[in-house]
């Protein structure tokens, strides 16, 4: 063997062993990148089953919760209507704040002698008792709006508490909402018929339970703080 065959057989033995090298860089390398790719997608499939599953328990301690309600249960179950009204105060304003746990709602009229100042008097001992950071909201739907102006609301609600708001709008407006909680007008007479109930909604608009306008405002209480998880 001649010296330049030595020198590329000596050559050849370090690309060899490069090459050897290299395969088994890429094996491990593999086995790695499977490894990597096993793990995350476990740890995605965990994390899945995570987020189902404290939505399952979400979905169910709600509905356990609402169990707890002493309020009578509003069937056939429906929700509160998505309207832009106005306020005593003659903004703009939303039924059922999205901001608000619990809404407490109640369809009356300004002129009224005894179910309005009833309810809204009870709502006011309730209301009372809960602390100012719970969110939740109390609203009177004028069932009059030839009559109740925002001015007339104002004077009406801000006698039982000053954070309760009072709500107006067109007739043809209001009939919708009207319509789904069950209450009733009658445009016929010169008395103005409405359902007596109080509402309560959750934050879904979710019409929740009713009470009558003489219910003891420790119910209200209780019903609200758990809506609003305190």
């Amino acid at each position: 063997m001649d010296e330049h065959q030595r020198d590329e057989r000596h050559g050849a033995q370090p690309a060899r062993a490069k090459k050897v090298l290299l395969n088994a860089d890429a094996e491990r390398l593999g086995v790695t990148t499977r490894r990597v790719a096993g793990i995350v997608g476990v740890t995605a499939l965990t994390l899945v089953a995570l987020i189902v599953g404290v939505q399952v328990y979400s979905a169910w301690t709600s509905r356990h919760a609402y169990d707890a309600l002493r309020g009578t249960p509003f069937a056939p179950e429906r929700s509160a209507p998505a309207a832009m009204l106005v306020d005593q105060r003659g903004r703009p304003a939303p039924l059922v704040a999205a901001s608000s746990p619990a809404t407490f709602v109640f369809f009356g009229y300004t002129h009224c002698k005894e179910a309005c100042p009833l309810a809204l008097a009870t709502l006011a001992k309730a209301y009372r008792t809960l602390p100012k950071s719970s969110g939740v909201r109390v609203e009177m739907v004028t069932v009059d709006p030839a009559h109740d102006d925002p001015a007339a609301l104002r004077r009406f609600v801000t006698q039982f508490d000053p954070q309760f708001v009072g709500l107006t709008a067109k007739k043809s407006e209001l009939k919708p909402i009207w319509s789904t909680f069950d209450v009733v007008v009658d445009a016929k007479t010169n008395d103005v018929v409405h359902g007596e109930a109080i509402y309560l909604v959750d934050r879904a608009r979710k019409i929740v339970a009713l009470y009558p306008p003489d219910v003891a405002p420790a119910d209200l209480a209780h019903d609200a703080r758990i809506l609003a998880g305190i």
